[in-house]
């Protein structure tokens, strides 16, 4: 088992500890919407594997279905065969029309999610019954997480500098006019604590040197500020800023390759 299967296992596992968290807070249906993504998933990548002819991972199969589980409305459960069709849209889309794990340019998660929202607005949009959402789940968030980084499972810098970003602007503005949103309604009210820690610090999609993971956690917390705040579909801000991330990363990598880390392996040469 490489390195990268055994971070994958240890997000998993977390995954699987929240859903128990979603199944105490929204009774036992979540365990039925997970049950379907995972199938799907593992589906998909088994058509997968035989027309690639690639070795299948088994820990790549599940981190995807548990996320879309965690983050779709679990009023979605009269209408399972749309969470399937997101998982199946989000991995065919971005994972394997890129040659599979690690590969894809896009967060799978985000844009199967964002597939459904815009298929099916009725059953997804203003729902308000997100499950990735109040205080145990979001204080059981942040405490994986924590060991996520210790265990160097996730990057700390995309994440913290994405918590950072969230602070100062919330903050900031709420101190000018207490009328805008509260830090605290937007930390527990809102899937972005979830997001960013499951999403946002993804390795293929996101910029890969330490200063590149900074900048770009910086900008989807931003990019979350100003999604959540001016556009009428809040509940996935985190969602479009992560996919918005997506298309930046690679910029981020290019500029400091050219700019920064070529100026410090030239003067390490000098």
């Amino acid at each position: 088992m490489n390195l990268n299967q055994k971070r994958r296992l240890m997000i998993i596992g977390a995954l699987l500890i929240l859903l128990g968290v979603s199944v105490y807070q929204h009774g036992p249906n979540m365990l039925l919407i997970a049950l379907v993504a995972v199938v799907t998933a593992l589906s998909v990548e088994l058509i997968a594997s035989r027309i690639t002819k690639n070795k299948l991972d088994f820990t790549s199969y599940f981190i995807t279905p548990l996320v879309i589980t965690l983050i779709v409305p679990y009023t979605v459960i009269g209408h399972l065969w749309m969470v399937a069709l997101g998982v199946c849209f989000g991995l065919f889309f971005t994972k394997l029309l890129f040659g599979g794990q690690d590969k894809n340019v896009f967060n799978a998660e985000a844009l199967g999610i964002i597939f459904l929202l815009l298929s099916f607005p009725a059953y997804f949009l203003n729902q308000k019954t997100g499950n990735a959402t109040g205080e145990i789940f979001v204080y059981t968030a942040l405490g994986l997480a924590l060991l996520l980084m210790a265990f160097k499972a996730i990057s700390p810098y995309t994440l913290l500098s994405f918590f950072v970003a969230l602070l100062v602007m919330y903050g900031l503005f709420y101190l000018i006019k207490t009328t805008n949103p509260n830090p605290i309604n937007i930390l527990f009210g809102t899937n972005m604590i979830f997001v960013g820690i499951f999403m946002g610090t993804e390795h293929s999609t996101g910029a890969k040197k330490p200063l590149g993971q900074m900048i770009h956690g910086f900008i989807l917390g931003l990019l979350f500020w100003l999604i959540n705040t001016q556009s009428s579909n809040r509940e996935y801000a985190a969602i479009y800023a992560i996919l918005l991330g997506n298309t930046l990363s690679p910029l981020i990598d290019q500029f400091l390759n050219a700019y920064v880390l070529k100026g410090e392996v030239l003067e390490a040469t000098v």
